[in-house]
């Protein structure tokens, strides 16, 4: 099951670098990021106006999402660069925080609602490109299997970066538990009409 939707159309601040995709992209992964910036109600529209501008690593995400906002910077069919290696398969969500949160951190009031507002968008991406709910293992991804992934994976993989985002302590149980309802809650809705 397909569904051609811009996920849920959150408001776009366009990033300066990322690859216009005309025929449609095979999405495989959605690569999960730290932005490595702080858990502030305005580090998603920060972190997508830093994607605005020259960079010579020249960096993008699809999403960049905080407590309480979700900002596009690259259209869904678009190639973002953020994770060499599952860029042309992948979509790539930035949530505000840090790779060395524990998973306290990760648990606590500003980040639970990052998380959440994560996996609503990861349900969204899950449906429209048929990734079922569940957190890859390096072997899984190497393999070519759809799924979840952090950055650090990636990098394992591929051997193309060296980040270890989103972190050690990042609550992947949780995490696929908020995807997975907001996925049985969509297509519930899609199928009910």
């Amino acid at each position: 099951m397909q569904f051609e939707f811009e996920t849920d159309r959150f408001p776009l601040i366009r990033a300066r670098y990322f690859k216009s995709v005309s025929e449609k992209r095979a999405v495989r992964v959605i690569v999960i990021h730290s932005m490595e910036a702080p858990e502030k109600g305005d580090t998603a529209e920060n972190v997508a106006r830093y994607f605005q501008n020259p960079d010579p690593n020249k960096v993008s995400a699809h999403l960049c999402i905080d407590n309480n906002s979700i900002v596009q910077c690259v259209l869904d069919n678009d190639v973002a660069f953020a994770a060499p290696g599952s860029n042309h398969d992948g979509i790539q969500l930035e949530l505000a925080g840090y790779a060395k949160q524990t998973r306290a951190d990760w648990m606590d009031p500003f980040s639970i609602l990052v998380l959440e507002n994560a996996a609503n968008a990861a349900a969204q991406y899950c449906l429209k490109y048929n990734i079922p709910v569940r957190h890859l293992s390096n072997e899984e991804l190497r393999l070519g299997q759809k799924g979840l992934v952090g950055h650090v994976q990636v990098s394992a993989v591929y051997h193309k970066s060296d980040h270890a985002d989103p972190g050690e302590g990042f609550p992947w149980d949780h995490f696929i538990e908020r995807v997975q309802y907001h996925h049985a809650q969509r297509a519930n809705k899609l199928a009910n009409g």
